[in-house]
């Protein structure tokens, strides 16, 4: 039996989408270095942030993502070896009634971008920590509970934090996804 290892979805194996949505409803050419924290809708004057709640729901925001370089292959090659699962949180605090066309959006985005994914392998969560499995590769420390590798995918918001930090906590932290390659796949390089 194959271990099992989760993936996260925004952030690690695309992104763009909300700050994509941002500079188009903003008509700003903002980039992930004018992000302070995680919270890109800080961008967004407060005057202006339920308005754009309403066109971020009128909109699919995958129509705005790039997809990262090598996730595609490595995840393929990643699947010879381990049981995949996409673990992807959909809900939208402010807006959780409605938050159901997204998790649309993201298994269509999935559909087109990774079928040789095993759909039944999609879990739509608000909170992976009930995610119990080998491996978690997450841009948020806070969703690399319950595993026993914790690969942080580095991200405009995680940055900063120091590898002595990340090392205490036992989390490895991967540049990319030639980096969870060569993480996870030692033997095949």
């Amino acid at each position: 039996m194959k271990k099992a290892i989760m993936v996260d979805m925004d952030d690690v194996m695309c992104g763009g989408g909300f700050l994509g949505l941002i500079n188009e409803f903003l008509g700003t050419n903002y980039t992930e270095e004018d992000v302070e924290g995680y919270y890109m809708q800080n961008l967004m004057p407060k005057d202006k942030q339920a308005l754009f709640l309403d066109y971020l729901m009128s909109k699919n925001f995958y129509d705005y993502c790039h997809i990262y370089p090598y996730v595609q292959t490595v995840l393929q090659e990643l699947q010879e070896e381990y049981e995949v699962f996409v673990g992807t949180s959909y809900v939208i605090p402010e807006r959780e009634k409605e938050s159901g066309i997204i998790l649309l959006h993201k298994y269509n985005f999935l559909q087109e971008h990774f079928s040789f994914l095993n759909p039944h392998n999609y879990v739509f969560v608000g909170n992976k920590e009930i995610l119990n499995c080998y491996a978690k590769i997450d841009d948020r420390l806070e969703n690399l509970k319950r595993t026993r590798r914790k690969l942080l995918y580095t991200a405009y918001h995680n940055k900063h934090l120091a590898n002595d930090y990340l090392q205490e906590q036992g989390i490895e932290r991967v540049d990319g996804w030639l980096d969870v390659k060569t993480k996870l796949l030692q033997k095949k390089i």
